[in-house]
């Protein structure tokens, strides 16, 4: 079947940007073949302008900006893929649904598989910054996005998540001395996750 293509690794940061764009026009126009997109388009719209100021704020490289644009390209990256699913959902693999909604087909049909169990996740607590913790997990080139996701110990608590189009990720805003633990999982257009072992660290 065909599936709607990311294209992340191929796009600049401004290229990922018109990527969004056209998507926003597409489904707008189309909404009578998307009726109810997961996430709103409401949602894409207001993400797509944050990012575009933040890469406005940071032109001139001052480092808090620059760190500020990252998570608002970051935070985009999500919404397109969650919006890749939504899509995927819909299209059934039909090519020109989702064409139809702004996104590239693979250029041929491709089995929806699961992705491999990832292995080898890491966690070091940084010393220099309390209340943050490092993860790395291996690299699989397939990945549109890794999720990884983390709680305290022994809680009952729902696992947070953080997305990012990299294999590693530091995580800030953790309690010191806290124990944590954290898990990941390949993302693809297929929407069935499969976690890594659980590991577990005290934050500093």
């Amino acid at each position: 079947m065909f599936k709607p293509t990311l294209q992340f690794r191929k796009l600049s940061e401004v290229q990922v940007g018109q990527y969004a764009e056209s998507i926003l026009v597409k489904m707008t126009e189309n909404a009578n073949l998307f009726p109810d997109p997961d996430p709103a388009l409401e949602f894409l719209e207001e993400t797509l302008t944050a990012f575009r100021r933040a890469v406005a704020d940071a032109a001139f490289r001052d480092m808090r900006q620059v760190v500020i644009k990252n998570q608002r390209f970051t935070e985009l990256k999500s919404v397109l893929f969650d919006l890749s699913l939504y899509v995927t959902k819909v299209a059934q693999g039909n090519r020109a649904l989702i064409l139809a909604a702004g996104f590239m087909p693979t250029k041929v049909a491709t089995p929806l598989g699961l992705a491999p169990k990832p292995t080898d996740l890491r966690a070091t607590a940084v010393a220099a910054r309390p209340g943050v913790v490092e993860l790395r997990v291996n690299v699989w080139n397939a990945a549109l996005m890794y999720f990884f996701e983390y709680r305290k110990v022994q809680s009952e608590d729902v696992w947070e998540r953080v997305s990012s189009s990299r294999a590693n990720i530091a995580i800030s805003g953790l309690e010191s001395l806290e124990r944590y633990e954290f898990r990941v999982a390949y993302a693809t257009t297929n929407p069935t996750l499969t976690y890594s072992d659980v590991i577990r660290s005290v934050i500093m």
